[in-house]
């Protein structure tokens, strides 16, 4: 997955950056620029950040 095929999931999911951020599991105050970082590619995509981004977009949606 590319930084701008997250960016768009992300939009197609009509997440912000601080939601998407929270999804993926980063927390505190610079969760929105990490997932800032990610979607310019200043931070590395992981496998399972992409795998869980590809449930999402198939309509996975866990009970939490």
């Amino acid at each position: 997955m590319t930084p701008a095929q997250m960016a768009r999931a992300r939009e197609r999911l009509g997440l912000t950056l601080e939601q998407m951020a929270a999804m993926l599991g980063y927390q505190g105050v610079q969760k929105r620029q990490m997932q800032y970082d990610l979607e310019t590619g200043r931070r590395e995509i992981r496998e399972p950040q992409r795998r869980l981004i590809e449930a999402y977009l198939s309509g996975y949606r866990p009970a939490d």
